[in-house]
């Protein structure tokens, strides 16, 4: 068992990697230009998850009692943009599919560089001085996160280029097979917790930050799309994007011995996963009647 555990921080990267991969064969080259077709919408769906979700996520650590690793957990996963989960949610929802593969694909390139630096900063400011022994190295993280994120979409890409066929048939395994990889990758993340105390102990301590930063997110993000004026479709869809973080790749980060090597910062990134997923059934429900009303509405004044 002990020789398993070691082993867990290399299983988790290949889950990632795996799940990168899949969302890489879904991407084209026009998921990338469609920038320029709908500029509003993406460049909300960006700043929400590159810079509110991580600023909402530090002002809950500022505001709750947390424990200064639990606090760090979360500001772990806020700075994990949405996977390929958000993709097939937002599909469930009703919502713009194209817009989220969109968003997902340019903030999987962003972040990169925006990872490592925001994680830095909510080191020194939540662990200072006590926390001098954890630092995330930025360019090992940059590239890391590279290899872990971009890369396996570029991958995914050359493949849905070279085989459009079978990277099309595969895309109904790839949707579900990225909810199969969460759940594996949360039971791993409880295993590696027992090794260092009890794993409900984390999962109590953090829940509370995780909902309340999950709603405001969503909240946040459909939000401030309908304030600019784009359509109920695409803000639900940014709302999704925003709300739902790559849990796995924040757990890969918390629990690598390359990166931070803190597996207690792991636990808040796993429970995010399971309280976002959740959510995310009940927000679905919502979104779908508010889509369904809105082009019924257009519908008819078209009529």
């Amino acid at each position: 068992m002990q020789q398993f555990l070691t082993y867990i921080p290399i299983i988790l990267q290949l889950l990632l990697f795996l799940v990168m991969l899949g969302m890489g064969m879904t991407l084209t080259q026009k998921d990338f230009t469609r920038v320029g077709l709908a500029p509003k919408a993406v460049l909300t769906g960006l700043v929400n998850q590159i810079l509110f979700v991580p600023i909402l996520a530090f002002t809950i650590v500022n505001v709750l009692p947390l424990q200064p690793m639990i606090a760090m957990g979360l500001m772990v996963v806020a700075c994990c943009p949405g996977g390929a989960v958000s993709n097939l949610f937002s599909y469930l929802a009703k919502g713009d599919t194209a817009l989220s593969i969109t968003l997902t694909a340019l903030s999987s390139i962003v972040t990169i560089f925006t990872i490592p630096l925001l994680i830095n900063f909510s080191l020194d400011a939540i662990l200072g001085a006590s926390g001098k022994s954890i630092l995330l190295p930025v360019w090992p993280a940059v590239y890391s996160i590279f290899k872990l994120t971009a890369l396996p979409v570029i991958l995914g890409m050359f493949i849905n280029h070279k085989f459009p066929v079978f990277a099309e048939k595969s895309k109904p395994a790839i949707k579900w097979g990225s909810i199969t990889v969460i759940v594996l990758a949360l039971t791993l993340m409880v295993i590696k917790l027992e090794e260092i105390g009890d794993s409900w102990v984390f999962i109590k301590a953090s829940f509370i930050a995780v909902i309340l930063l999950n709603i405001a997110t969503l909240s946040a993000g459909f939000l401030s799309a309908k304030i600019i004026g784009v359509s109920t479709k695409q803000s639900a869809t940014i709302a999704i994007e925003s709300g739902m973080q790559n849990n796995v790749l924040g757990m890969t980060i918390a629990i690598s011995t390359t990166l931070l090597n803190e597996p207690r910062m792991a636990a808040t990134a796993g429970v995010y996963g399971v309280v976002m997923c959740f959510i995310a059934i009940g927000v679905i429900s919502i979104f779908k009647r508010m889509i369904t009303k809105e082009e019924n509405y257009g519908a008819t004044n078209k009529g």
